[in-house]
């Protein structure tokens, strides 16, 4: 299993690139990179190439159809995957661990997309998808039909439902997203506190 890395739109609510900030001294981009090779046999990040190129031992790919969101990356992401299955998730998620990784790659792969559920919401960001989504995402894209979740009516998903993700770890903690500049700052409290457990 391979995993597709979105390395972020226009950060609008952020104000800068938030893949490039700075967190306890890394960019958040690499710390995320390095816990996805820690668990998967490549890592593809899609997005502008040439912002990420200190990257090492990943896989760049463009856009195939630009300005299409996060469910244009995960087309190019199943495109350019030499995979069947693919964990997706976005550069400001840095809180994933290795232990929901392989919890997800050893699931039985009776799914097309499997996702999971926290606080009855599904979390597409932090799932795995079978290339028998791409034509569906195609036909969801041609007619400009964005949310990640349009195809899901077309393909077999599997929800991992909250009460198994909790015995995992703590899903506000693994969902945790940087969407504003005080996000970093509880960031790296969080890390801090990882470290010393």
């Amino acid at each position: 299993m391979n995993a597709i890395l979105l390395s972020g739109g226009k950060s609008s609510r952020f104000g800068t690139n938030k893949a490039l900030e700075s967190v306890n001294g890394r960019p958040l981009i690499e710390q995320i990179v390095q816990s996805l090779k820690n668990a998967f046999e490549k890592v593809y990040i899609i997005g502008n190439v040439k912002e990420y190129a200190f990257l090492q031992d990943v896989f760049f790919c463009e856009d195939i159809i630009p300005n299409k969101g996060p469910l244009g990356g995960l087309f190019t992401g199943l495109t350019c995957s030499d995979s069947d299955y693919n964990f997706l998730t976005a550069c400001d998620m840095p809180f994933l661990t290795i232990g929901f990784f392989e919890f997800l790659k050893f699931q039985k792969k009776d799914y097309d997309v499997l996702v999971p559920e926290y606080n009855s919401y599904l979390e597409p960001l932090a799932a795995v998808y079978s290339k028998k989504c791409l034509p569906f995402i195609s036909a969801t894209l041609k007619m400009n039909q964005l949310k990640l979740k349009s195809f899901f009516p077309k393909v077999k998903v599997r929800i991992i439902k909250e009460t198994i993700i909790r015995e995992i770890g703590e899903p506000e903690k693994l969902f945790f997203n940087i969407n504003y500049k005080e996000d970093v700052q509880k960031l790296e409290i969080n890390l801090e506190r990882s470290e010393k457990i």
